[in-house]
């Protein structure tokens, strides 16, 4: 599971990194998502992705796209802060998955 906060205030949840960044336009990533992790409190960094050149020959080396990467370590107090900043979650099935990871993660269990 990877939870995004975005610009909206909203908690998006996302089955994985490649589905978070799959419906975001690349060139207003950095703005729309304000803070990444996933369900063990790692973070996530944003990364422009970009063209593999063929041979040397073909692809300019221009960003293409945008990729979720893990940086640093895990942070659960992160996540918590996080969570607790939101106005609401989406999609509103996730509702339940959030609040038992926050069951989980303040209780201390990984």
């Amino acid at each position: 599971m990877l939870i995004t906060l975005q610009e909206d205030g909203v908690l998006y949840v996302y089955d994985s990194a490649e589905d978070a960044v799959r419906d975001i336009d690349a060139s207003e990533a950095e703005d729309i998502f304000q803070a990444v992790f996933d369900d063990r409190g790692q973070g996530y960094t944003l990364r422009r992705k970009r063209w593999r050149r063929l041979f040397g020959l073909f692809g300019n080396g221009h960003a293409v796209g945008v990729e979720l990467a893990p940086r640093g370590s895990e942070d659960r107090a992160a996540l918590l802060r996080t969570i607790a900043s939101a106005r609401t979650i989406a999609p509103r099935g996730a509702v339940r998955r959030v609040g038992h990871l926050v069951d989980r993660l303040a209780k201390g269990a990984g």
